[in-house]
């Protein structure tokens, strides 16, 4: 980063020190500038909403930002990459967090993994988040790229490299912060917290970030890194940390032990899980091909679909990578960000929680060959499958017990569903699921009612589910 140089001897400038940091940041290359993209072939953006916004009271809108970015070793040069915006509509319904979202290009093309990830929560809970197109991979050249994908509308886009990347998302933070140029991607709301989140290649991205450029820049208050990076940092954090970590990531080495950090591991958690894939082969995949966005029916179809925990056998949940996993990580990275903005904006650190079980070195597991230690979902307390989740490094299948396995195991639905809501009941008072989704959870118990013989079936009583005091 290059250090703000002030101008001296413009009486008009000194007189506003606001006005003066305005002028350093610009002659500095450090103040973006945000503008509408052409309409374009296509007409929309690559990436954006698979589903209608407005019921939720949500709006979205694409911004091209460009501004010089420096890089590690001082090199300069002008970029354009572009932001996908999505925010409430009105102040009231807005928490005042902006979550900016380091999307995956591991495949070559854009990835919104925790956007995706922690969706329900995001919109019941009143975030704008952000797609930000960080890295040159997913500006181009692969067909699901958007220069190729509409090289009208994304003409004007350049990523010098991603030796460039890390400044580029510093200036990201501080436009969505109104520290840009041009257009203001946050009009009506008063933004009070900006979040920063990134799984896998983007979590490692957000690691270095942290060691490398967090302290100089100050542009975000706090950040999760999921499925990546180290449990070790370079200097004392000064803003909080959550690492949120999958069976793949599994190490018995010990962590950092900084106040502003917390290691969540998740037992039986696959690195690319099924509500992910789901979502990107229904929802996303459909929407890049021309569809229009689903309706908020259509939305809840396909969560309900994505959020299937193996009680269902489906055909997905044994392609590994495209889908795979059913281990409902989702919750916890759910639970992770509202923890993460709670520990930002109160100061309250999120639970402590166990760590993986290691045996020989290697990740421990049951008779099931299932995980054991880390936060422990209901679904794992009480499987009714095997969740291979690093049979395919990046992802992995799940296996869900035949009917008969289910009724010797657990004799009848009402002792099932008695133990699921135990388990569930446990992980809301740890402080590793939230409420809405326990009760989410607990409805989707009762699709399980079909594995029993009749004689086995009490009547399903998720609809009175009320879970505990959220704890931690």
């Amino acid at each position: 980063m290059l250090a703000l140089v002030v101008g001296v001897g413009s009486p008009s400038v000194e007189a506003d020190p606001g006005r003066a940091e305005r002028a350093a940041r610009e002659r500095a290359g450090v103040t973006p500038r945000l503008s509408a993209p052409p309409s374009g072939v296509r007409g929309y953006p690559l990436w954006d909403s698979w589903h209608r916004l407005r019921p939720f009271g949500y709006t979205e809108r694409e911004y091209l930002v460009s501004g010089t970015a420096t890089a590690g070793d001082g090199a300069r040069a002008a970029y354009t990459t572009r932001v996908i915006v999505t925010r409430p509509r009105k102040q009231r319904d807005f928490n005042g967090t902006v979550l900016l979202d380091w999307v995956n290009v591991t495949a070559q093309f854009e990835n919104a993994v925790d956007s995706l990830e922690a969706r329900e929560m995001l919109l019941r809970e009143g975030y704008a988040f952000v797609h930000v197109s960080a890295q040159a991979a997913g500006v181009c050249c692969s067909p699901l790229t958007p220069v190729v994908f509409d090289p009208v509308r994304y003409a004007a886009l350049s990523h010098p490299g991603d030796d460039y990347a890390q400044d580029m998302f510093t200036q990201v933070a501080r436009a969505l912060r109104g520290q840009g140029r041009g257009l203001d991607p946050m009009p009506g709301l008063r933004v009070r917290r900006v979040l920063a989140a990134g799984q896998s290649q983007s979590a490692s991205r957000l690691y270095a970030y942290v060691n490398e450029n967090q302290a100089e820049a100050s542009a975000i208050d706090g950040f999760l890194i999921h499925g990546g990076g180290e449990k070790t940092f370079e200097a004392p954090l000064d803003v909080p940390v959550l690492h949120l970590l999958s069976d793949r990531e599994a190490d018995p080495s010990p962590p950092t032990r900084d106040r502003n950090y917390r290691l969540w591991e998740v037992a039986g958690a696959a690195h690319s899980d099924y509500f992910i894939g789901v979502q990107q082969v229904e929802g996303q995949g459909a929407r890049v091909a021309g569809r229009p966005p689903r309706s908020r029916t259509g939305y809840r179809q396909l969560i309900n679909r994505a959020g299937n925990y193996g009680q269902v056998p489906a055909p997905l949940q044994n392609v590994c990578l495209v889908a795979g996993s059913t281990m409902p990580n989702h919750y916890v990275v759910s639970t992770a960000l509202h923890q993460l903005e709670a520990w930002v904006r109160t100061g309250k650190r999120p639970p402590l929680t166990p760590r993986y079980r290691f045996a020989g070195g290697e990740l421990a597991r049951d008779a099931d060959r299932n995980t054991l230690g880390g936060i422990r979902l209901a679904p794992i307390e009480v499987p009714v499958a095997t969740y291979e989740s690093t049979l395919c490094d990046l992802g992995g299948i799940t296996v869900p017990f035949s009917d008969r396995e289910v009724q010797q195991r657990y004799g009848t639905f009402a002792r099932y569903q008695r133990l699921m809501r135990r388990a569930t009941d446990r992980a809301v008072e740890q402080g590793w699921l939230l409420r809405p989704d326990a009760r989410d959870q607990m409805r989707r118990v009762c699709r399980v009612r079909t594995r029993f013989e009749q004689a086995d079936r009490s009547p399903c009583t998720s609809g009175s589910y009320h879970p505990p005091r959220f704890g931690g």
